[in-house]
Formats: structure tokens, C-alpha cells, sequence
């Protein structure tokens, strides 16, 4: 196998540099860890290290404004995260901005103190508030890690408490404190820097000395060793959430990364709940269908790890049931023990994954992150290219031992319930000198081949030598919006059938041929398209596309599995209507398109709806709406044009479905109704934030104001140092984040702002909305210095888009849907030059309509209704499903 070549060095001052080189484009991934999480914190003063993965984002000495907006001007994509052993920053830059990369982590690492003050630390402090609320208080079942983590390791484990800390904490947290915390851990002989991809060795090295080589390195660093856990036995807890259905969880302490017992757990877990074929999913979902769902996280740490099962009834009554059958299917290991089949194929997966995975450069998770991460924990970068090896040589005799020695009876147990329903939470740098992107980005989008194989099929091929990885998928012409009048959610429902079962193999026998090569197959039902699409290795693609021609062109559609499945669709729908997001993102498109049209229904369906279905429904839709002459096949990847265009001629050439159009009349695309702007609230009793959307109905894919209009979305909420989350989350501190997007479509699309905001702020939060989208019409119109950043952000920004095969296959993806010409991706950074500010202007007045926009809130009407009814702007109460109140 190919592997990653990197040079090592370490610097006078203790900072580990981890050099690779990688031109393919011309971009470069910085990657900065500092070996410090929240284990290393103190009891009374948690959530240090993750508020400061927040702060250092905001300014330093000779940067003191947001970290974010130099990078993304030159189009870098960039971001952070702590866990409980090290805290990590990453830019994907392009290559003539690495310059400015360092100076920007240099200068946070050396002199970030000089900037930070009661203000900044305040509102970073409000940020990662509204984060605890939203990634755990108002998310589903999201205070079970809290509980598991807590009794699993008892005090004085320092895994005790979780990383974003405990709320009275960071309350009681002085700005001193915080200081002292930064200068015991943040230096150069406590962090790791990896540079990968468009580089010269010698010339990077030599900025690395300029920008880091003067910063004094810190006091040594206490660490721990493995820590072992004292849970003396058996725990069993019970807790409430605002959930429809309970769910159980099994937790075990195990040992930390890079010890004998790793690489045999992660198969275990693999085995057990990885994919359709796995133990758990067969028996308890898919044979007894007492489980809505199952699966197993395992993750190794530092210190120690966790193994936690978790599993889902389909019955609120069977939680006890449900336990006991997860019981009986892991002593089942014992009588009947992982086959060779079972254990190839999650060798098969693991071995997929770690090379897709380095088929990145930089972000979470590529190589730069990669040799960080061996470097670190693991003191050598090179275990990059060696230790899959040691997952690949783990034996059924491994996976049996530490199944008997580590899954013991030393464990916890924790049952989720839903809530009672009852009556009336030193150098001569000038640091002063801002680096610049010097030079032109040569960088061309490649161009597709494509062909018309013999039956119509449509083929689009790009090679990607490199990484023996394949991305490919079929995509149909035909999506939600081909649902019948009277049968929401039926090209959904039968698009996940298809791989239900074919006239060769029954489901279960395609899910363990997916899976026994370590692929996952795909299936997404837009509103104008339905796609399939897997990853594999290249080894395995023409297996992978045998099997996707199979299920595509003759699917059995068999009752008892259309019976399972529309059960558990159900039910799905049922769960979904607990997720205040959920709810927001479906009533949204209601509201702004039309409730009954195409592109405002239910696109997942009804309760109502699915429950009508009847497998002809299925079989009638099939024949109208799925045939290569509305489809193409898109193949990226290590795979050379002839031989794509051979094995496609061969295995699709005999497929000659004609489409049978059906007489059921579809629904309208889109019905809007004019309308002052209106709020509308939907009732979620104790929400701890409100989920708010505001939008419009905007021009189709195919207007001439496409390119302005997605340059002023880039401004208005596109990224991070956008207007809307400058304003809600930097500058106030109402939300964790706040955004906007364009939703494009054929004949009409869907302009909509949204985030979720403290709940005690949702009318001042409202009003920032309202007045944002009248600022960037009337009374605050983009600039001249924006329009240049967003362009800048955008272009520079653009190679990093065609890095890895699964992204260019999402482009070709679109290039397919909006039928665009072959040269499109080579042609549109030259489109967005074009665009002036006039252009801008124009759009801006013309396409934005701050007086008639739909404005969505998901929360808790008792404590936000009456401030919302003091905004002068009409309150409109809905159901769950949008359905008039009043």
C-alpha cells in the first residue's frame, strides 16, 4: 500500500514539526495540537480547555479580531475541537496563504493573553453555554453521556466530568484563572504542528523558525498514565428526557489507545452493531424487530476508553425485553463465535475507512490531523502507515479474550425514559506586518468524460489517481416532487426499499455484501433528484457496482420487508417530532412553498400518508420513475476511463426499463401565497433554546442572478464570519451558531436564515433577523471591501473543494441535476469574478424581501410567546405538522 512520506523535527523550544508533501492542488493543511484536554483540568474548574478552543479563535496581540476572517477572505475552510486529552486547530489553506496560517497560529500560541479581556472571555463564555444547550439540554437523549461518563468514572478519574464542562464552573470561572490554565499548557513544548500538502520542505521549515522559533517554551507537563477505573461493580441508573422513546445503554470502562486490547475492541464493536449484517441489528432489529435502532460506540482514549451499546425499542413497553435480548446476543459470542466471514468483513471496513480517510489533506481527520494524532498519543508519526496493520492482523482468539476480560460486570446501565406526562437548564519579527497571499492559485477544476452507454445510461468519469479509493453513484432525474397528490413521502419510502431486496439476494444478503467489502450504500431522495452512491475501495468497485445495477434494476420489493420497513419508517416519524430542528426544517419549506406542493410536503411523508401505502405503490412508482434514460452513472476515483466505460457497457447494458408514467396526478411545484412577514410559533414545552427559521421564496437554479445571489449569501450567512453570526453569536452571545443558505431548485428556490437561540432571548433574537435582512437590502448595503473578501474567500477557497473523490462526486452530482455543461467547475470561479457591486445591489434589492418573509420558531410558547406578540408582527400558532391553530 502507498505510504504517507513526512519529515520530523523538533525545534529548540520544544514544538514537534511534522512536514508532508502533497501537490496534487494547490492547497496545505496546518494542523496544531496541544496535548491538553479536559483530564487536565480541576475539579471546580472544568471546561477550561474548551472554552479556550473558542477564545483562541477571537484574536491575539497582533491579530486582535476574529481568527477566522483573514483565512476565510483567501478561501480557507477552518476549525477546532477539544476532547478530554488535547485540544486541536486546523486551516486548509491555499498554498500561497500558508504564510498567513502561521503567523496566525504563531501568534495565538505566543501572545493571545495580550488581547484576552473580561468582555471577550465573557460573550466566548455565553457561546459555549448555548453549545451545551444545544449539542446536550435540547437535543434528544443528549444527557445520557453525561450520566454514563460521571459513574463510569468515579472521582478522582479524570475522565469524570465532560469536556465542555460543568455550567457553575465556567460561571464561577475568573479571567485569572483562565490565564493561568492558557500559560500552563499552551507553548510550543506542549504542541505538535503538522504542515501537509503543497509545500517546499526546506522553505516551510524555514517560515515554521520565523514564526514559532522565538516563543518560549513552557514548564513540563504532568502526565497521566493508563488510568484504570475504580467502578466496583454493576451500576444502574434511570434518568427522564424529553423523548417519545425510551432507550437503554451499556457501558464499560476499557484500556486507552495504542495498547494490546485496541484494535481487538474495535472489531468486536464492528461485529456486534457495524452495519445491516451486524449481530445486534439482525437479531434485534431486523429479525425480532424489537429495536428501532442499535449500535455501538467504542472509544479509546488517552488514559482509558468506553464501550457503550446502546439500543432503541420499537415498542416503549419492550425496554426490558430489549435488554435482556442485547444480554443473550453478546453471550451468544460464546456458542457461536465471529465466523471468518464476519471477520473479514469488518477488516474490510476499517481498512476502507483508514485510506479514504487520508485521502484528505488537512480538516478533522486527514493526514495532517492523522500524524498530529500518532505523533502525539502515539509518539510516532509513522504509526500512520503501520497501524491499520495491527487491526488487520487481530485474530478470533483476540476478539474472544477481550470480550471475557474487558465486557465484564463491571459496567453501567442506563435506561432513558420518556418524562412522566404530569399537570399543572526573542526576535526581530515585526509581528505588527500581516502576512499577505502572495501570487495566483494555478489551479484548474478537472473536467468529466462523459459517455451514453448503449441503453442511455448516462456516464461521467473523473480519474483521481492516488488513494485506491472509488466514489460513483446513479442519479435519477425524479425525486419528492414526483410524489402523488395524495402520497407524500412514496419516493422516499421507495428508494430505501430498494435495497430491501432484489430477485437474487435478500436484504440481508445486500447488506452483508456492502458491508463485506467495507462500503455503505447511500440512498438520498431530494426534492428533483434521487440519488445511490457508495465509497470503496478500488479493489472492491466493480463488486460495489455489480451490487448498485442489482438492487437498481430489479428490486423484489418483498411484503414482510415492506411491512418492517414501513413500521420503522413510522416510527421514525414518530421520533422525529421530539427534534425541535426537525421540526423547524420541515415546516419551513411548508410555509414558504405551500404545504401540498412539491417542494413544500413532507418529503419523508406523513403519518397518514405511509401508513397508506400498499406495495403496488411502490411497484407503480418504480416503473414511472426509475430508467437509465432519466439516470446517470458518475464514477471519481482511481479507476481509468476504458475501464470504467467496459464494466459499465457490461453490467448495465442489458437494463432497458422504459418509464411507464402513472396517471396519478403529482402535486404542484410550489403554490406561494403573498403574505406580510408573519411569525409562526410552534409549542415545544421546555425547550432549554428555540430553533428559529426566517425565508422567502427566491428565483430558480437557472436566473442570471445566481452568482450574485450566492456571493450575497456568502455575506449574509454563508460562513462563519458572516453578518448573521457576527451579529447573534460573536457580538451577542444569543446562539452557538447562525447561518444562511439557498436551497436551489428548477422552477423556484428557498432563500432561509436559521440557529437556535437561548430561549430567554428568542424576541431580541428575532429582531436581530428581521433587522439583518433589511440592513443587507436597504439600510446597510454590502460594501466594496466585503464583495472583494467574499470573492477572495470564495476563489482561493475553491481548489479545496476537489480534494477528495467523495467531493467531486457531490459536485458532479449537481453538475448532472441542473444539467450544466461539462466545463462548469472550470468555468464558474471566472462567473463569480465577473459579478460587481451594482450586481450585488440589484440583487439585494430585488430577490430579498424583508417585508415578507416567513419566520419559524420551534420553542417554549409559555415563556416566549408574549414577547414575540410585542414585535408589531403577526403570531400565527401551528401543530407539530403545521397545521393552523387558531
Amino acid at each position: 500500500m502507498q505510504s504517507i512520506e513526512f519529515k520530523k523535527m523538533t525545534l529548540s523550544n520544544g514544538l514537534d514539526v511534522i512536514l508532508h508533501k502533497d501537490s496534487a492542488i494547490p492547497v496545505v493543511g496546518v494542523n496544531v495540537w496541544y496535548h491538553v484536554g479536559s483530564k487536565d483540568e480541576e475539579l471546580g474548574k472544568t471546561g477550561f480547555a474548551h472554552l479556550f478552543e473558542h477564545v483562541m479563535f477571537e484574536g491575539s496581540k497582533n491579530h486582535n479580531e476574529s481568527h477566522f476572517d483573514p483565512l476565510q477572505k483567501v478561501g480557507a475552510s477552518l476549525n477546532g475541537s477539544t476532547t478530554t486529552d488535547r485540544t486541536n486547530y486546523w486551516e486548509d489553506v491555499p498554498s500561497n496563504a500558508l504564510e498567513l496560517a502561521l503567523w496566525l497560529e504563531s501568534d495565538r500560541m505566543g501572545f493571545l493573553l495580550d488581547a484576552l479581556d473580561q468582555k471577550r472571555f465573557d460573550i466566548q463564555r455565553d457561546v459555549v453555554k448555548n453549545e451545551r444547550r444545544q449539542s446536550y439540554e435540547n437535543r434528544p437523549y443528549g444527557m445520557a453521556s453525561w450520566n454514563i461518563q460521571g459513574a463510569l468514572f468515579p472521582l478522582p478519574h479524570p475522565y469524570h466530568w465532560m469536556t465542555i464542562g460543568s455550567q457553575e464552573d465556567l460561571d464561577d470561572a475568573s479571567l485569572d484563572d483562565v490565564k493561568d490554565f492558557f500559560r500552563r499548557f499552551y507553548h510550543p513544548s506542549n504542541a505538535s504542528l503538522s504542515i501537509a500538502g503543497d509545500i517546499d520542505y526546506d522553505r516551510t521549515l524555514e517560515m515554521v523558525e520565523k514564526y514559532f522559533g522565538d516563543l518560549p517554551p513552557g514548564n513540563a507537563v504532568q502526565r497521566f498514565g493508563q488510568y484504570t477505573s475504580s467502578l466496583p461493580g454493576r451500576i444502574e441508573l434511570e434518568i427522564n428526557d424529553n423523548v417519545t422513546l425510551p432507550r437503554m445503554y451499556i457501558a464499560w470502562a476499557t484500556p486507552p489507545s495504542f495498547t494490546k486490547d485496541d484494535p481487538a475492541l474495535e472489531l468486536l464493536s464492528d461485529i456486534l452493531s457495524d452495519g445491516l449484517s451486524s449481530r445486534l441489528h439482525r437479531s434485534l432489529v431486523y429479525e425480532q424487530q424489537i429495536a428501532q435502532s442499535v449500535g455501538i460506540r467504542y472509544h479509546s482514549s488517552e488514559v482509558a476508553g468506553q464501550f457503550v451499546i446502546d439500543a432503541t425499542p420499537s415498542n416503549p413497553e419492550d425496554i426490558g425485553k430489549l435488554e435482556a435480548a442485547v444480554d443473550k446476543e453478546l453471550k451468544r459470542l460464546w456458542t457461536d463465535p465471529p465466523s471468518d466471514d464476519e471477520i473479514v468483513r469488518v477488516k474490510n471496513r476499517l481498512e476502507s475507512q483508514h485510506f479514504r480517510q487520508l485521502t484528505r489533506i488537512g480538516g478533522f481527520g486527514g493526514r495532517a490531523d492523522a500524524l498530529n494524532y500518532y505523533n502525539v498519543f502515539g509518539k510516532d508519526p509513522n504509526l500512520i502507515n503501520t497501524e491499520i496493520d495491527e487491526y488487520l492482523s487481530v485474530t478470533r482468539e483476540d476478539i474472544l479474550r477481550v470480550y471475557d476480560e474487558v465486557l465484564n460486570d463491571k459496567q453501567v446501565r442506563l435506561k432513558v425514559l420518556p418524562e412522566p406526562v404530569l399537570q399543572p437548564k526573542s526576535s526581530q519579527l515585526d509581528r505588527t506586518l500581516k502576512p499577505d497571499s502572495t501570487g495566483k492559485l494555478d489551479f484548474e477544476a478537472p473536467k468529466p468524460q462523459k459517455q451514453i452507454l448503449s441503453n442511455g445510461l448516462g456516464l461521467t468519469i473523473i480519474e483521481k489517481p492516488g488513494m485506491p479509493v472509488v466514489s460513483f453513484a446513479v442519479v435519477f432525474g425524479s425525486g419528492s416532487i414526483s410524489d402523488p397528490q395524495d402520497r407524500a413521502g412514496l419516493a422516499s419510502f421507495t428508494a430505501q426499499m430498494l435495497s430491501e431486496g432484489t430477485q437474487s439476494r435478500t436484504s440481508q444478503q445486500i447488506a452483508e455484501a456492502f458491508e463485506y467489502i467495507g462500503a455503505r450504500l447511500n440512498t438520498e431522495t431530494r426534492r428533483e433528484s434521487t440519488v445511490f452512491s457508495t465509497e470503496t475501495l478500488t479493489k472492491h468497485w466493480p463488486i460495489a457496482l455489480d451490487l448498485l445495477a442489482d438492487i437498481l434494476r430489479f428490486p423484489t420489493f418483498p411484503q414482510n420487508e415492506f411491512e418492517r420497513v414501513k413500521k420503522e419508517h413510522l416510527t421514525d416519524l414518530l421520533r422525529a417530532k421530539d427534534d425541535p430542528t426537525f421540526i423547524a426544517e420541515q415546516n419551513m419549506s411548508a410555509l414558504i412553498f405551500g404545504k401540498d406542493t412539491g417542494y413544500g410536503h413532507p418529503a419523508h411523508g406523513t403519518e397518514e400518508s405511509v401508513r397508506a401505502f400498499q406495495r403496488e405503490d411502490l411497484l407503480e412508482q418504480f416503473a414511472s420513475q426509475y430508467s437509465p434514460e432519466i439516470a446517470n452513472l458518475i464514477v471519481v476515483g482511481d479507476v481509468s476511463c476504458p475501464e470504467v466505460i467496459a464494466l459499465s457497457e457490461s453490467i448495465f447494458q442489458s437494463w432497458d426499463n422504459k418509464v411507464k408514467l402513472n396517471d396519478t396526478p403529482y402535486m404542484k411545484v410550489y403554490n406561494r401565497s403573498e403574505r406580510p412577514s408573519t411569525i409562526f410559533l410552534i409549542d415545544k414545552p421546555g425547550a432549554a433554546q428555540s430553533v428559529i427559521r426566517a425565508g422567502h421564496v427566491t428565483v430558480p437554479r437557472d436566473h442570471e442572478d445566481y452568482f450574485s445571489l450566492q456571493i450575497l449569501n456568502f455575506i449574509f450567512g454563508g460562513q462563519f464570519s458572516a453578518r448573521l453570526n457576527q451579529n447573534l453569536r460573536q457580538d451577542k452571545g444569543y446562539s452557538y451558531g447562525f447561518h444562511s443558505s439557498i436551497s436551489w431548485y428548477r422552477d423556484q428556490s428557498m432563500l432561509v436564515a436559521g440557529g437556535s437561540v437561548q430561549t430567554d432571548v428568542t424576541k431580541e433574537s428575532v429582531v436581530e433577523v428581521l433587522r439583518e435582512f433589511n440592513d443587507i437590502t436597504h439600510a446597510r448595503p454590502i460594501t466594496e471591501d466585503e464583495l472583494v473578501s467574499a470573492q477572495g474567500g470564495l476563489l482561493q477557497g475553491y481548489p479545496s473543494g476537489f480534494e477528495r473523490s467523495g467531493q467531486i462526486l457531490g459536485k458532479m452530482i449537481q453538475l448532472v441535476t441542473w444539467d450544466r455543461p461539462y466545463n462548469y467547475f472550470t468555468t464558474l470561479p471566472i462567473e463569480l469574478q465577473k459579478i460587481t457591486l451594482s450586481d450585488i445591489h440589484s440583487a439585494g434589492s430585488s430577490r430579498i424581501s424583508p417585508d415578507g418573509l416567513s419566520v419559524l420558531v420551534v420553542g417554549d410558547r409559555e415563556r416566549i410567546e408574549d414577547g414575540l406578540r410585542t414585535l408589531g408582527v403577526p403570531v400565527v400558532l401551528l401543530d407539530v405538522n403545521g397545521d393552523d391553530l387558531e
